[in-house]
């Protein structure tokens, strides 16, 4: 490496370091199916049966085993549900 692309490497490692304290995700309120099925009035039985694989368009979901939970007002949520309103 010569010493002008070491210079150039350590500033690009402070900028990617710097990028990334400036993009710590974000977090959502998680909620399961029933406590989405009340928010959003609807039965806990059809967003469970929109959460399963042979859905057309499933609900956007994070699965842990047998267990289904939402990120509540997440972009990929709120864009699943703006596409299902009628106006």
């Amino acid at each position: 490496m010569l010493p002008d692309d070491r210079s150039r490497s350590h500033s690009q490692g402070t900028r990617d370091s710097s990028a990334q304290l400036q993009r710590q995700p974000q977090t959502y309120e998680v909620i399961d199916s029933a406590e989405l099925a009340k928010r959003w009035s609807l039965p806990e039985s059809w967003i469970r049966e929109q959460t399963r694989f042979r859905a057309v368009d499933p609900i956007p979901c994070v699965r842990a085993g047998r267990y289904v939970r939402f990120e509540w007002e997440s972009p990929t949520l709120l864009a699943w549900w703006a596409k299902r309103r009628t106006l």
